[in-house]
């Protein structure tokens, strides 16, 4: 069963003064509401429920937003993190404004318009009811050009992740999309091909991936390793010297001892057992170490672990 995109769960809980007062709330109440706080504006008359809107991760938040203003403005194409977002392809960081090629005019301090040629001239997609997007590889073709790194590779990597089942983009076809980009960031497009892949699972593990790159290591990823209770994939595994680096400390089962739960405690140490008598060291990494702005912390851990000098 596929998970439910940010936007599919949050585009219900938006409702317009209409749609509020259609329920049995007098227009007075619904003025009361919004004044009070109960209620919170997002766009010229759609609102969503405080208690909804702080029940929401980043994600969704954000998707929130994009169902606003896709309601309040007909014409609306979302690009960037904002189509990124649609489409339910993971964002390192997700920004206050939505983006889009076209506000109708309208001028919103939460609207962030890209009017580049490129940009207006790519193919745009029904994603969900009101909302449309420029299409997953403009999105991130436009993503790779404008945003820093990390963000960028995070974005292809979710672009091409199994995670997208049937809208999964291919990997040729971007890289031949990103390389051929005749436009201002093509330099930073061409960076984002070099260093995207399509075995990431999460913006933890690509984080992961780009950090270990930047100490001059190239890992296999998505490491088969056959134990006694199955076959486990390492994120990252060094051959040589036996080690595993895990990302949140997780390593993925794909055969034999089912796991319907996700990662159960109770079974994480039962697998480390299984890969240490196997002659594998596993070292988990997190956020912090992983965050460009504490590379000593990652350093001092792959020493640890011999895989720096």
């Amino acid at each position: 069963m596929s998970a439910i995109k940010p936007l599919e769960r949050v585009y219900p809980l938006i409702k317009s003064f209409a749609e509020l007062t259609d329920t049995g709330i007098s227009a007075r109440k619904v003025k009361q509401m919004y004044a009070s706080g109960v209620l919170i504006p997002l766009a010229q008359n759609q609102y969503i429920y405080s208690q909804d809107w702080n029940a929401l991760n980043p994600a969704e938040q954000h998707a929130a937003r994009i169902t606003a203003f896709s309601r309040r403005l007909k014409s609306a194409v979302f690009s960037h993190q904002s189509a990124a977002c649609a489409y339910g392809i993971p964002v390192l960081h997700y920004p206050r404004e939505v983006h889009m090629r076209s506000s109708g005019g309208i001028q919103h301090p939460d609207i962030r318009v890209h009017e580049d040629r490129y940009t207006k001239e790519a193919p745009r997609e029904h994603v969900l009811s009101t909302v449309f997007a420029v299409n997953r590889l403009e999105t991130v073709v436009g993503c790779a050009r404008t945003l820093p790194l990390d963000d960028a590779v995070v974005i292809a990597d979710g672009a091409l992740s199994r995670q997208q089942e049937g809208a999964r983009l291919d990997y040729s076809e971007v890289q031949d999309a990103l390389l051929s980009s005749p436009r201002k960031g093509a330099a930073k497009a061409r960076e984002v091909a070099r260093l995207m892949s399509d075995k990431s699972d999460s913006p933890g593990e690509t984080l992961t991936r780009l950090r270990l790159y930047e100490y001059g290591l190239s890992p296999t990823e998505q490491y088969p390793i056959t134990t006694e209770m199955g076959q486990f994939l390492g994120d990252f595994a060094f051959e040589a010297q036996r080690v595993i680096v895990e990302f949140d400390g997780r390593v993925k089962q794909t055969s034999r001892v089912m796991n319907p739960d996700g990662w159960a405690i109770d079974r994480e140490k039962e697998r480390e057992n299984a890969l240490l008598r196997k002659g594998w060291r596993i070292l988990r990494v997190n956020w912090h170490h992983v965050s460009s702005r504490n590379p000593v912390v990652l350093e001092q851990a792959l020493r640890d672990f011999g895989l720096l000098h």
